[in-house]
């Protein structure tokens, strides 16, 4: 079947193929909550090409959406049911099939499309999860940093569909985009400012004028590759301890105070949590829906190798609004 693997001496070179073998056999049985299924859509993050093959397994990908081919006897799930959601570590959306976990997709909703629902995955549950950390509610104040990235819209548009009142920190010239996409016009009594970060005057102002203001912020930017560190300059910006600042990426020392239990106080790394990924997964479209938003694709790609490549391409030079997506078909 097509897939996208790691190879190379390190694991860390992205190869599309059409010769790698089927993950269930004929003869072969599911693990229990296991489902297979026939893949008709795949987004990718940078997490994707980060990953070396000793950590992420010689597959590649992990937000999804398809249909149900097989399933374990101890499922709800069923032959033919359209699903959607993320696969576990190592085993690859970026193939014509994948066995998933069931607590980790659900049902795809009618008014979402196979592409947009490849394009929740691990951007979306990883906004939801860190609003939990920040205790995120109606009426919160939150700060999303590096607002029209990936996760960064999602971010905007899960915190207003939430009833929070959102800043988001972005380039001025995607206002207009992060705003469109926002779900702002739908709600009543929710406010969304944007910050443009090349704008030092803007930025110093904002910094000066909001110490102490913010029960959350969600930092998408600092550490994804070209050297941005906002913890040091926005931490001030929280609620004395209440506030959490929750970061999704980082250099080595951070991964080092994460996992020796040295963060500071109030200040949060976080990586995306296979708990309640079903129930998540629900809740995100439940959000959506009552604003009427969907996620932003800025680029839709067939599954083929030129394809693949350039779509990696893409996501690398770091300029990507919204998710990119492969449709299989």
């Amino acid at each position: 079947m097509r897939a996208v693997i790691r190879t190379g001496l390190l694991g860390t070179t992205i190869a599309f193929t059409k010769d790698q073998p089927h993950p269930l056999p004929d003869t072969a049985e599911l693990k229990p909550n296991e489902i297979l299924i026939k893949v008709k859509s795949a987004a990718i993050n940078p997490v994707d090409y980060k990953l070396p093959r000793f950590i992420g397994g010689k597959g590649v990908g992990f937000d999804v959406s398809g249909v149900v081919e097989r399933v374990c006897p101890t499922t709800d799930f069923s032959v033919g049911d359209n699903v959607f959601g993320r696969v576990g570590i190592s085993s690859g959306s970026l193939a014509d099939y994948a066995i998933v976990s069931t607590d980790r997709i659900a049902k795809k909703p009618e008014w979402l499309s196979f592409d947009e629902a490849a394009a929740i995955g691990v951007t979306y549950l990883t906004g939801v999860h860190a609003f939990k950390l920040g205790s995120v509610k109606e009426g919160s104040s939150v700060l999303v940093i590096g607002a029209s990235g990936g996760c960064g819209l999602a971010g905007i548009q899960l915190a207003v569909a939430m009833k929070a009142n959102v800043v988001g920190i972005c380039s001025g010239k995607n206002f207009d985009f992060v705003r469109d996409e926002s779900g702002i016009d739908k709600m009543e009594n929710v406010n969304l400012e944007l910050v443009d970060y090349t704008d030092d005057k803007a930025m110093s102002e904002f910094k000066e004028k909001n110490v102490g203001k913010f029960d959350c912020i969600y930092d998408t930017a600092t550490g994804s590759g070209h050297g941005e560190n906002y913890v040091s300059s926005m931490a001030k910006l929280l609620k004395d301890e209440t506030g959490e600042y929750v970061q999704i990426a980082g250099g080595i020392a951070t991964i080092m105070r994460y996992f020796t239990g040295t963060m500071k106080p109030q200040q949060n790394f976080f990586f995306t949590s296979d708990e309640d990924n079903q129930t998540d997964l629900v809740k995100i479209a439940r959000l959506l829906k009552s604003t009427g938003v969907k996620p932003h694709i800025d680029l839709l790609k067939p599954f083929d190798a030129e394809s693949v490549a350039e779509g990696f391409e893409h996501l690398k030079g770091r300029r990507t609004k919204g998710k990119i997506v492969f449709n299989m078909e």
